[in-house]
């Protein structure tokens, strides 16, 4: 393998581990952002160092602050397009997707891990995410006001 395929297969190792523990709950809802990336850090350390273990010769490239960052807020913005998609105005949508960010034990995240789930496996459940949509808009659920 050539020194790009690696770099681009720990690039890929890394994603995964970021897109599969990113709806990990840690057990200490008090943390701050930073401590739960950091958490986050270490636990895709754990997972990249168990996939290349025993044969590892060559050192993990770990990701800097402005790579999860640079995920974290593509994962926003597809979610927002996503929620867009859906029938979500434009407001809320961009409300809601800070709040999956920000706010992940919030109802308003709950709401839109059901409707990005529906989404992303293309079921047809038009009546309920329409009804989801309506009553998370009029309720004003994703207000930052309403995130617990």
């Amino acid at each position: 393998m050539t020194l790009r395929e690696l770099t681009m297969k720990h690039f890929l190792l890394i994603t995964a581990a970021i897109i599969g523990l990113s709806g990990v709950a840690w057990a200490d809802n008090g943390l701050t952002l930073a401590q739960r990336n950091e958490r986050q850090m270490e636990a895709n350390r754990k997972v990249i160092d168990s996939l290349c273990a025993p044969h590892c010769s060559r050192p993990v490239i770990e990701p800097s602050q402005s790579d999860w960052d640079a995920v974290s807020n593509r994962m926003a913005a597809e979610t927002e397009i996503h929620l867009r998609q859906l029938g979500m105005s434009p407001d809320v949508a961009r409300k809601a997707a800070w709040a999956t960010q920000h706010k992940p034990y919030s109802a308003c995240s709950h709401y839109v891990a059901q409707l990005t789930a529906d989404y992303d496996r293309g079921l047809s459940r038009r009546d309920y995410d329409e009804d989801l949509i309506i009553s998370i808009e009029r309720s004003g659920t994703c207000e930052k006001k309403n995130l617990d």
